[in-house]
């Protein structure tokens, strides 16, 4: 295993690094579907900034950002993070993104969340995480709901993404609330 920071089942998260920027990553980067519902991805991406984005990573005070690796092979699927983590409000966001496509279906969204709720409640001290999702990305919606947080409101057209403005909506999960 490549450095392991969060171990589950199938997958286990490990710190990014400039070494998993490879033509691949990349290439999630570039690819519509896969970031069909992601607020962060402008086009086109290239080794440049993504050495960039892992670089403001890596020095961050706020953002914890791991690269999901599959533990059978360490394959690089996707990348998970908390961020936004205030230690005074006691609160962050979680994304991730399964770039790899073969891996989708397959648990890997629902698994890379419980970890990261697991560590925010227990490690971090957090009493609240949220996540944005755009109504149309119902897989996403689903692990939301599967891992326990609870809708908590819709920002009307609040992403415009492929010509259109897209809601979002506002998931979250609290510490009363966790059941780990």
């Amino acid at each position: 295993m490549k450095n392991p920071f969060l171990t589950g089942e199938k997958i286990y998260l490990s710190p990014i690094t400039k070494e998993d920027i490879s033509d691949e990553y990349i290439g999630w980067l570039n690819d519509k579907e896969v970031c069909r519902d992601n607020s962060h991805a402008t086009f086109p991406n290239n080794r440049t900034r993504a050495m960039e984005y892992v670089e403001n990573a890596q020095q961050s005070k706020t953002d914890l950002v791991f690269t999901i690796r599959w533990k059978e092979n360490d394959r690089h699927i996707g990348n998970a993070a908390l961020i936004r983590i205030d230690p005074v409000y006691r609160c962050a966001d979680i994304v991730i993104l399964i770039g790899n496509k073969d891996f989708w279906g397959r648990g890997v969204g629902t698994e890379c969340y419980r970890l990261l709720i697991d560590h925010g409640f227990r490690q971090l001290n957090l009493n609240r995480m949220a996540s944005g999702l755009t109504s149309r990305n119902k897989a996403m919606i689903k692990i939301c709901e599967k891992v326990g947080m609870r809708k908590e409101g819709t920002l009307r057209e609040a992403m415009f993404k492929d010509g259109q403005y897209l809601d979002v909506e506002l998931y979250a999960i609290l510490r009363g609330e966790f059941k780990g």
